[in-house]
This record gives C-alpha cells, sequence and structure tokens, in this order.
C-alpha cells in the first residue's frame, strides 16, 4: 500500500519491459525466461511485465514470459555442476 514503493516498482518493471523489447527486438525469442530472486515474486511481476512488454512491442511478435523452473537454485545447481564438471576434469587428467 505504499505509494512510493507501489512508484519504484512500476519503474522497474518498466525498465524491465523496456530491456526484453530489445532483446525480443534482436534475438526474436519465442520464450522469455525470468530467473533468480525475481522471480520468485510471482504475479505481481508477471503480470504488469507481460502487460508492459506488449505495449510495447510494434512490429515484433510477442514472447512468452514465464519464470524460470528452478527460480532461485538456478545459481546453486549451476555452481555445483561446474565444481561436478571441475572434480571430473581433474581426476581424469591424473
Amino acid at each position: 500500500g505504499d505509494r512510493r514503493a507501489a512508484a519504484v516498482w512500476r519503474e522497474a518493471v518498466d525498465v524491465l519491459a523496456a530491456g526484453l523489447v530489445t532483446a525480443v527486438t534482436l534475438l526474436d525469442p519465442r520464450t522469455v525466461i525470468v530467473g533468480g530472486g525475481l522471480a520468485e515474486a510471482g504475479d505481481v511481476l508477471f503480470v504488469p511485465l507481460r502487460e508492459a512488454v506488449r505495449a510495447r512491442v510494434t512490429f515484433q511478435r510477442v514472447p512468452t514470459i514465464v519464470p524460470a523452473a528452478l527460480g532461485d537454485a538456478a545459481g546453486c545447481l549451476g555452481a555445483g555442476l561446474l565444481a561436478w564438471d571441475l572434480l571430473s576434469a581433474e581426476v581424469a587428467s591424473r
């Protein structure tokens, strides 16, 4: 209910939408996946973000915007897999 917090959130969503539209223009993806802690916001983020992207596109196809399946755990899982690969390469080189 805080007006200032709501204004900051709207501005953040607008800036994110502008960046996504730039990426959509350059790369033409069918799906945009938003991950990390930001994706944990759920509909509070995704509903206005989808609307803001839809309002900005002109000739581009509007992509489907979805949260990452791994959510906030993606970074930790990626780091673990990288460590596993590095350890496997170390053992294989001996």
